[in-house]
């Protein structure tokens, strides 16, 4: 069973992620008050990149068999279905530091540009994790393994607390493995409104209480988790309206906004505030809409083109036969962008 209001949570996620950059781009810009900023963004964080891991476990479905090379088969698939799309738009974005010197550290070097996507930087971290998370999933199996991961994983945050890259990948692991454990199946009677709302609304105060983010606590895992899942809930309880609105459709091409968004968003941005323009909440409203609505753009011209599965933006199928490729449509960050939770996001 599809459950529909999980499209339309990714739709919803999306845009966050979009966003959570044009907001922390204005800050590295010193246009927000300090106070302001780390508000909304400990409140955006909290639940926006750890709900499209939760989303990804909970419909990710490994081989039902190991031999026969299914193994090889699908990693290979998820290999060429994230990253290649994580390759690709790495060195796209390198380049366009290269030639516009935009970007945190300047103008960079066409070396830089070539190695851009090793380690990745950017939003380009999920696509990583993400394919590590599915590979261990396929090999490490079953409920007891799923479990064990997640816990290994939190134990490893609150105690090395380890950074970066790695960190980044470490405190979202949970997320992916809760997910693969719980399912969707508790998702298919729905979730009551008002608990969810209020679970949300007192995770969110917990967690601004508390100054949890990143994930790096118990509690900062207590207040994401309970945001996750408030969140999915009132997503289900609004799935009528959301699809009016259009989120569920925007929910099944998250892809390509993960993949080219900074580009566009932070284009718009940089050419707002370079005009003068001074209005913050214009420079997030007309940031946001074009880093939502620009690769729309773009994956409706990369289809007609026949190219959108070339470019990352929709699953590779096998030209023989008519298999369905392993990763479907629904089990990929199809918001997909992760921003990152570190200072790259």
């Amino acid at each position: 069973m599809r459950i529909k209001g999980l499209d339309a949570a990714r739709g919803v996620a999306i845009l966050f992620v979009v966003f959570g950059h044009v907001w922390r781009g204005l800050d590295g810009q010193g246009l927000v008050d300090p106070h302001l900023f780390q508000t909304i963004d400990r409140a955006v964080y909290l639940f926006h990149m750890p709900v499209f891991f939760l989303i990804s476990g909970m419909l990710f479905k490994a081989p039902e068999r190991l031999g026969g090379g299914a193994l090889r088969n699908g990693l290979s698939r998820i290999s060429i279905n994230l990253l290649w799309p994580m390759c690709l738009w790495a060195w796209v974005e390198g380049c366009v530091h290269l030639v516009t010197g935009a970007g945190n550290k300047g103008r960079i070097s066409p070396f830089e540009v070539l190695t851009y996507p090793f380690p990745p930087k950017s939003v380009f971290w999920f696509l990583l994790a993400l394919f590590l998370f599915q590979a261990v999933a396929m090999v490490l199996r079953g409920r007891a393994a799923a479990a064990a991961i997640a816990a290994a994983c939190l134990a490893a945050v609150v105690v090395l607390q380890p950074q970066g890259l790695t960190g980044q990948i470490l405190q979202h692991a949970p997320f992916f493995f809760v997910g693969l454990l719980a399912g969707t199946r508790w998702l298919e009677r729905g979730l009551p409104l008002v608990p969810c709302l209020a679970a949300f609304l007192a995770a969110e105060a917990a967690a601004f209480m508390l100054a949890v983010s990143p994930f790096d606590t118990v509690p900062a895992y207590l207040c994401g988790g309970a945001a996750c899942v408030a969140f999915l809930g009132l997503c289900l309880n609004g799935g009528a309206l959301l699809d009016k609105l259009g989120a569920r459709k925007l929910g099944e091409r998250t892809m390509p906004i993960y993949l080219t968004h900074i580009i566009f968003a932070a284009g718009m941005r940089v050419v707002l505030t370079r005009l003068g323009l001074g209005n913050v909440a214009v420079v997030v409203l007309v940031s946001t809409a074009a880093g939502v609505l620009l690769p729309l753009v773009l994956f409706d011209l990369s289809r007609r083109c026949g190219l959108a599965g070339v470019l990352g933006f929709e699953p590779l199928r096998k030209r023989r036969g008519r298999e369905e490729p392993f990763v479907q449509a629904s089990a990929r960050p199809e918001f997909a962008d992760g921003p990152s939770v570190g200072s790259g996001a």
